[in-house]
């Protein structure tokens, strides 16, 4: 799934990037996998991500989960519940969202090399996750 990708130069100091979904996301029961919600995003030029998620679904209450890898190439985006031989690895705790509310998270990427956001339900819904409900802006000084 492609993300939509602006990158911004603000100042002479500091550039910017916002991330979002582009395509409608199924999400799954869950006891299915993870889907992916924000493909692999580049972060090395960027201190600081700060992930926004709007569920506008009044039933479904997702886990969303962000990845972060240092390798290079580190395959494909982590969808399975408990990931192995992954070159990713979760960063912080799980995002529980709520029927009709949302969640925004902050995280320190100094030292990452890419980001994904990946999500489920935590029940037994599935809902269908609509494009740009889910946005990944990162700042970083040049």
């Amino acid at each position: 799934m492609p993300n939509t990708v602006t990158t911004k130069k603000l100042t002479s100091a500091v550039q910017v990037r916002e991330v979002t979904n582009a395509a409608t996301v199924s999400v799954l029961a869950s006891s299915g996998d993870f889907a992916t919600l924000i493909d692999a995003v580049d972060v090395r030029v960027f201190d600081k991500v700060t992930i926004q998620v709007r569920n506008i679904d009044n039933t479904s209450t997702p886990k969303v989960r962000v990845f972060g890898t240092l390798f290079p190439n580190p395959g494909s985006t982590p969808t399975a519940t408990n990931p192995a031989d992954s070159a990713w690895v979760q960063i912080g705790d799980d995002i529980d969202i709520g029927a009709s509310t949302g969640a925004i998270k902050s995280i320190s990427t100094t030292a990452l090399k890419q980001i994904c956001v990946v999500i489920r339900d935590q029940g037994s819904n599935t809902q269908t996750f609509p494009a740009g409900d889910c946005v990944v802006f990162c700042q970083g000084t040049i």
